[in-house]
């Protein structure tokens, strides 16, 4: 295995340092236990986590995005018993709630099979996009 060390990286003209960035790596990305009183287990750039009702939470960022454009995925997942079930999960309908998403925070809802709210167990995010 190699090792590259350098102090500065300059343009190909030897004029000017280059920023090198990493576009595809997820800006923030957490694992929450929302089931009873919600506590991320781990996360990057997510500060906090609010729990503001069945099935229904606020993540925080530590570090703001630069728009509201930015892309999330996640999943949500609990046992019932001998029955396991994967949620459908969401940011909330925003013809009903008017900021869920923001370029401090995010609020998604996790649902059951019939669209129902309910609280997972197991909920993961991950984002994409620009930070401020």
């Amino acid at each position: 295995m190699s090792t590259l060390k350098a102090d500065t990286i300059v343009a190909s003209d030897g004029t000017s340092p280059v920023t090198l960035t990493k576009q595809s790596a997820a800006k923030a990305w957490a694992n929450l236990n929302g089931a009873g009183t919600i506590a991320l287990r781990d996360s990057f750039n997510c500060s906090s986590a609010a729990d503001n009702g069945t099935g229904d939470y606020d993540y925080n960022w530590t570090n703001n995005f630069n728009n509201e454009n930015y892309a999330f995925s996640g999943q949500a997942a609990y046992m019932n018993g001998s029955n396991a079930s994967v949620l459908i999960w969401g940011q909330k309908n925003e013809s009903a709630y008017t900021t869920s998403i923001n370029t401090s925070d995010i609020n998604v809802q996790s649902t059951n099979q019939n669209m129902g709210a309910f609280d997972a167990g197991s909920t993961t995010i991950s984002v994409n996009g620009d930070l401020a």
